[in-house]
């Protein structure tokens, strides 16, 4: 060799630019692989956010509801409250009503046993009277 460099200066420079070109090669792979990594966190981060928004929607529609049925639970007891009340009073006026009526009923069978000579429990072939025992409860 002329220029001044030996044969093995030669050997041990193709040798040091082998390993340097191995170390750039590893090193473009490991960026193309870093790359494709932040790509797709990128993605997933997009993706991510998407749903993320879509939670933080619902969970605005989720507390507007629950305002509003803390208000209507604010105004129940004066809106409702009376008429609950009505409905109460109503039933027991009703329960009072009907066992008057199942008085009136037994006073009734009574009448027809007494007066008509009906027995509930059966017919007899020489009854006029043609009922269905019925006895309210």
């Amino acid at each position: 060799m002329s220029d001044g460099i030996t044969r093995k200066e030669m050997i041990e420079m193709n040798s040091t630019a082998s390993a340097i070109k191995g170390v750039l090669d590893n090193l473009r792979m490991q960026l193309q692989m870093l790359d494709d990594e932040i790509k797709a966190d990128e993605k997933s981060k997009a993706e991510f956010e998407r749903h993320l928004n879509v939670l933080e929607n619902r969970k605005s529609d989720i507390l507007s509801r629950i305002n509003a049925n803390k208000e209507w639970s604010k105004n129940y007891d004066a809106d409702i409250g009376p008429f609950a009340n009505k409905y109460k009073e109503m039933t027991a006026d009703i329960a009072a009503i009907y066992d008057r009526a199942k008085a009136g009923h037994t006073r009734g069978i009574k009448l027809l046993e007494k007066d008509f000579g009906y027995h509930p429990s059966f017919k007899r072939p020489q009854d006029t009277f043609t009922a269905i025992p019925f006895r309210p409860k």
